[in-house]
């Protein structure tokens, strides 16, 4: 392995060490520097131009990404939260502290070979302790059903973590797709309603929820409609529920995080209604 592909390998980011043991040379590392094929923000660090400015910072700090901003490098949900959270050793100096757009946790880690983010345990550790609970949990679904980690797993990573993270971790659950699919299953749940996940239609496919076993209800992602043929893919999957005769309701990823107690509300009125109409069809029978 040369010591490029390493540096690709451990996510564009490496040290000298690392990369010497890859086969680099110091004149070999300086000439890339020259060149403008790598970037040292700090000594005895290297990253690749294309890298995030984000891992950018927490290089050229000592630090690594950590809690929601580690969470979205792994491919998880990592909420509303834009700021860049930080993890920092113990013992290391504050300068900067009072920038307002980072987040800096003091906290030792596990050993990692990649210098700019933590580990996926250390990442989930740092959520379950610092991000508030709907995001937390979705962290979690999301690492689930990315294959990520097991939900057994998750709770083993989790058992000598404070008993607020724990009672967390216990709350995640697999079948959510995207983080958003988190935040509306946790809101129904909370209400007292049944929910169930992926939920295979004949003629149709995969839904993402039926409630209280009566109504479909599916969430776009941020790119809903991006082209005609998913437009046109969605559509047929309507039109196949109402040939069905099922119940259904439709809201994007934008409609559940700006305005999720307004989602939930309308879940709920059409469930209503649909517990009235079966009461006078029991009546009328």
């Amino acid at each position: 392995m040369t010591w490029r592909l390493r540096l690709a390998e451990l996510g564009g980011a490496a040290s000298t060490r690392q990369l010497r043991a890859a086969g680099a040379t110091d004149r070999a590392l300086s000439a890339a520097v020259v060149s403008g094929e790598l970037l040292r923000p700090r000594n005895g660090r290297y990253v690749v131009p294309a890298a995030g400015e984000s891992l950018l910072a927490a290089v050229a700090l000592g630090a690594r990404l950590s809690c929601v901003s580690a969470a979205r490098t792994y491919g998880l949900w990592g909420g509303e939260d834009a700021r860049t959270h930080l993890v920092v050793p113990p013992k290391a100096g504050r300068s900067g502290a009072g920038d307002p757009g980072v987040v800096r946790h003091w906290r030792p880690c596990h050993d990692h070979a990649e210098i700019w983010r933590v580990s996926l345990a250390d990442c989930l550790h740092t959520v379950g302790r610092c991000a508030d609970q709907e995001t937390a949990v979705a962290v979690f679904d999301t690492a689930i059903s990315t294959g990520r980690i097991t939900r057994h797993g998750l709770q083993h990573v989790f058992a000598q973590e404070p008993r607020r993270s724990r009672d967390r971790a216990a709350l995640a659950r697999p079948g959510s797709e995207s983080g958003v699919e988190s935040l509306l299953r946790q809101r129904l749940s909370a209400r007292g309603h049944l929910i169930e996940q992926q939920v295979f239609v004949p003629g149709v496919g995969t839904v993402d929820f039926r409630v209280d076993g009566v109504l479909f209800v599916e969430v776009d992602g941020f790119l809903f409609h991006s082209d005609r043929l998913a437009f046109a893919h969605d559509r047929k999957r309507d039109t196949a529920m109402t040939l069905r005769g099922e119940r259904r309701l439709r809201f994007s990823a934008g409609e559940v995080i700006s305005r999720g107690e307004d989602v939930v509300d309308t879940i709920e009125a059409v469930l209503d209604r649909t517990k009235r109409e079966e009461e006078r069809a029991l009546r009328r029978g």
